[in-house]
């Protein structure tokens, strides 16, 4: 009576691989849908599992193609800080970043009565336990991020809020993180780290990266400038890897700066493993969101070494 047409990606870059995904969502973010997928297209790959990130309709609607080339950003960043870290420290354990390919949405869950009459399925919606229709899930032409599966136990080993995983704390990623903040001489610092750990090494996805300039939410919503870097290192304890690497010091902020930088940094909690989005710093230290840029804007950081 009837046949279903599966949620299916175009092309990922320049091979015929497309991938097929799941209708149910098995996670999300402030702007992206994560889908259990399988390669398809390409002998190499063929049945392999992967992972499907849709980006949400309310985060593209306002940045359309900036999304993903915000996060192609920080993922390049990350991997070539990754490969440097790997090539100077020489450590035991290897850092490597999964690398996604971008695409669109081509076709959405749909089942075809009398095998030509469409009709959307529903899928689940988007909290946990409703229903909806799969376009209003998965908008028409979505942009998604397609990465390999990870193999292993999946831990967050630590947060953009300084948060260290007391079962996982992993001192090669905490000497990673303060590398990169040494290696881009304050410029932005690497945190957020996840993935699984195996023989190989450490296989991570999904970094957030600070920016130390003059601008919040540069590299996407989990930048929180030079919050998250201060922040970093008020928990972070340097190990052997650190000797000789720059910190970040105070050289200018103005009272008013010193008041809101207070505040706000009590306000991101060290405890809490969840990535912080740039939004919530104002509104959980109470002051506005203005107030919060104008001291990205102005606080001085300098990188200095010990």
């Amino acid at each position: 009576m009837g046949s279903n047409q599966s949620n299916t990606t175009k092309a990922t870059g320049s091979t015929r691989e497309w991938v097929e995904f799941e209708d149910d969502w098995f996670s999300q973010g402030v702007s992206r849908y994560a889908y259990k997928g399988t390669f398809h297209g390409n002998a190499r790959t063929e049945g392999e599992r992967c992972v499907v990130k849709v980006y949400k309709d309310e985060y593209l609607v306002h940045l359309k193609d900036y999304a993903w080339k915000v996060d192609d950003r920080v993922y390049r960043k990350a991997r070539e800080m990754a490969q440097l870290f790997n090539t100077r420290c020489e450590p035991s354990t290897a850092i490597e970043f999964v690398a996604p390919e971008f695409t669109k949405v081509d076709k959405r869950a749909t089942f075809y009565f009398l095998g030509f009459i469409p009709f959307e399925r529903n899928v689940k919606g988007k909290l946990a336990g409703t229903q909806d229709s799969v376009s209003n899930i998965i908008p028409a032409n979505a942009s998604v991020a397609v990465e390999r599966f990870l193999k292993g136990q999946y831990i967050k080993f630590s947060s953009n809020t300084g948060y260290v995983n007391p079962d996982h704390p992993a001192p090669t990623l905490a000497a990673f993180s303060h590398f990169t903040y040494h290696q881009s001489n304050g410029e932005f610092l690497v945190s957020d780290l996840q993935g699984v750990y195996n023989k190989r090494g450490y296989s991570l996805t999904d970094p957030a990266i600070q920016n130390g300039g003059l601008e919040l939410n540069v590299y996407g919503p989990t930048d929180l400038g030079k919050y998250g870097i201060v922040k970093f290192f008020q928990t972070h304890d340097c190990n052997d890897w650190c000797k000789r690497l720059k910190k970040p010091k105070i050289s200018r902020a103005t009272p008013t700066d010193q008041v809101v930088l207070e505040n706000v940094l009590r306000n991101m909690p060290s405890t809490r493993s969840s990535s912080t989005y740039t939004y919530q710093l104002h509104r959980e230290s109470g002051f506005s969101n203005n107030a919060v840029k104008q001291v990205q804007s102005s606080l001085k950081l300098d990188a200095v070494a010990e």
